[in-house]
């Protein structure tokens, strides 16, 4: 154990590494550098001169990292992670393990490469300037006692536990997920391992690849409109003739390249993505060049999302995601916020139940929801079919009235084509939403062609509020709202235009939970669930 151990320095091979780090992001601007000093001829910047520069960045920068790592130093003393840091400003850092809610490990190639990997410390409260600690690069057995500490879940038993494949073991081979040693280590309850196809599958119908297929396919149609025009044109020249189709071609080999691009960041990202269940938490793995462990403690967890989009829909995939309590960087603001994490990128729509039962129990139930009452419809339609109206209206009559008679019935068109276009996806976001609730939490649903269930436990809402507008009051319809995470947006979800029957029920459920004694979520959770 780690416990009362003096301070110490991470290991001396993270001069290099940062080092190399630095040296990378500043690749761009030396290559500009070489570039700007070689024009000009008889002007230009001697190479003398331009290697004399290079030289003192590098010089520079190895110097700047060997004095930040000599003064950074960090160790548990009591209850406490120290951390001293700081050449010219000295500051020293105290985080109460208490507050400690989540502990990552990561390792890029360089690190992985000197078999090291970088700990970072997430915590539960406090100020949005420091929301976390990141110590690095450190040997893989002392980034897990540290973490085993911090975490309070190591003891005799589990120390005896053999869980197979360690993820500090593969995170500090550079093969990364084709292999590692077996090690002894905590139990593992429940493991998924997403398949490389199922991966690919996932990327190809992520948002990235549409839109790099829409600029695409701009490219190539402004290009098609140049050479019908060149081609057309009696003035154009042979060589102009051979000149645009050769230019067509490159733009679709670049597209090819940009979706190709896209698609390998994707797969690189959550390549070998493997989830594990643990007693109190849950950890993923992946990443093919930047190997990455991330922590999700289950007492933390404050919604569960099940999303799908209409392609992968129709592909029968969903991606599961979980909203935790924690403190992340947000410029000038302060405060609580959340942080979202795909507990599993991409799944089988058949296989939602059996992965939901192995890596989150507590939350695999979802209450029944129930859609919305017809005359919530028209509130749905009015205001928005107005406003898309209008703005089409704006955008494309002047114009055609003005300037371009003919293109009067095509703006006309577009007009009515809006108007078709917002009364049709209102309709089916009408259709999608829906509230319900059970005796442990409440379930949203939300969509117009894909899906959104959103699972909230009873004891995670920080706040519910129920308001109505006059024209809302006439028709008997309430807008409910609930805050998982309090002072962040990104944790409000609700339903707009329900019968205000149902959503004052809903507030009567909500504070007669708050009337009862509180208990530790996850266990309150396993029993009822148990009990069911």
């Amino acid at each position: 154990m780690m416990a009362d151990s003096s301070l110490q320095r991470t290991h001396p091979a993270t001069v290099a590494i940062r080092t190399a780090q630095t040296l990378v992001q500043m690749g761009l601007y030396v290559l500009g550098l070489i570039v700007f000093g070689s024009l000009g001829g008889k002007r230009a910047v001697p190479a003398l001169i331009i290697a004399a520069v290079i030289a003192f960045v590098v010089l520079s920068t190895i110097a700047m990292r060997w004095i930040s790592w000599w003064r950074f130093s960090y160790g548990i003393v009591g209850k406490d992670l120290l951390i001293d840091e700081g050449w010219i400003v000295r500051k020293r850092r105290t985080i109460p393990i208490a507050r400690v809610h989540g502990v990552n490990v990561k390792a890029d190639v360089f690190m992985r490469m000197l078999g090291l990997v970088e700990v970072i410390v997430q915590t539960a409260g406090g100020g949005a300037e420091e929301p976390e600690a990141k110590i690095g690069a450190i040997p893989p057995e002392r980034a897990e006692e540290l973490r085993n500490t911090l975490l309070h879940d190591i003891s005799d038993t589990a120390a005896k536990t053999t869980s197979g494949l360690d993820p500090l073991s593969r995170i500090s081979d550079f093969r990364g997920a084709f292999g590692g040693a077996e090690v002894r280590g905590r139990e593992v309850l429940f493991e998924h391992k997403i398949p490389l196809g199922r991966l690919l599958l996932g990327v190809l119908t992520s948002s990235r690849i549409p839109l790099v297929f829409a600029i695409v396919v701009g490219f190539i149609a402004q290009g098609y409109e140049i050479v019908d025009q060149q081609f057309l044109s009696e003035t154009a020249s042979r060589a102009s003739q051979f000149a645009l189709p050769v230019l067509i071609v490159l733009v679709v080999a670049a597209g090819m390249l940009l979706v190709a691009v896209a698609g390998t960041i994707g797969i690189s990202r959550d390549y070998g993505f493997t989830a594990r269940r643990y007693q109190t938490r849950i950890e993923t793995e992946a990443g093919l060049f930047e190997r990455r462990q991330t922590s999700i403690p289950v007492g933390r967890i404050q919604a569960v999302r099940i999303e799908a989009s209409w392609l992968r829909k129709l592909l029968g995939l969903v991606v599961v995601q979980v909203d935790t309590a924690g403190i992340e960087r947000s410029g000038q603001e302060s405060g609580q916020t959340t942080l979202s994490t795909a507990m599993i990128p991409v799944a089988r729509a058949v296989d939602l139940d059996e992965l939901m039962h192995g890596l989150l129990p507590e939350a695999e139930v979802f209450p029944e929801t129930s859609g919305l009452p017809g005359r919530a419809l028209r509130f749905y339609l009015l205001l928005p079919t107005v406003y898309a109206t209008l703005i089409a209206l704006v955008a494309t009559g002047p114009v055609s009235w003005f300037f371009y008679r003919p293109a009067l019935p095509w703006a006309i068109a577009a007009v009515v084509l809006t108007a078709a276009v917002t009364i049709g996806v209102r309709t089916l976001q009408w259709r999608g939403a829906g509230i319900g609730t059970d005796d442990i939490a409440v379930a949203f649903r939300s969509g117009a062609v894909g899906t959104k269930r959103v699972r909230i436990t009873r004891t995670r809402i920080q706040s519910l509020d129920v308001h109505q507008s006059p024209f809302q009051r006439r028709a008997k319809l309430a807008t409910l709202r609930t805050v998982s995470v309090s002072g962040s947006s990104k944790a409000t979800y609700g339903v707009s235009h329900l019968d205000e029957e149902e959503a004052w029920r809903i507030l009567h459920w909500y504070e007669d939970g708050l009337a009862r004694p509180k208990l530790d979520p996850v266990v309150d959770d396993s029993v009822s669930h148990s009990d069911r």
